[in-house]
């Protein structure tokens, strides 16, 4: 089942999971009742965006507890090594307020 952008407010969102897929390419993931799902934003395209604070000011409006940057390194498989059986995840937390002064201010 795909979840789409336009019916998020509809949902409990515990956390935001903006993916780092590549050099200023982010994916929107939500974590809602303990499963992610990938956040689409029409029939064919996942919402993406090449602007961390652009991604950011998209889930301003929702309630979200919890919201992080995602990085997974692929630097083993890029230099044909095999792939670790540990995962390299890297999450680092990001504030609510995508913005270092309040919106007003700018």
């Amino acid at each position: 089942m795909k979840l789409y952008y336009k019916n998020l407010a509809a949902k409990k969102i515990d956390k935001l999971i903006i993916n780092s897929l590549d050099q200023a390419l982010y994916q929107a993931i939500v974590l809602i009742n303990g499963a992610e799902h990938t956040v689409w934003k029409g029939e064919k395209t996942t919402l993406l965006t090449r602007n961390l604070t652009e991604m950011r000011e998209l889930f301003e409006q929702f309630d979200i507890n919890e919201i992080v940057l995602r990085h997974e390194s692929a630097y083993d498989e890029m230099i044909g090594s095999a792939p670790k059986k540990n995962s390299n995840r890297l999450e680092v937390p990001l504030g609510k307020n995508p913005y270092a002064l309040p919106k007003y201010l700018h």
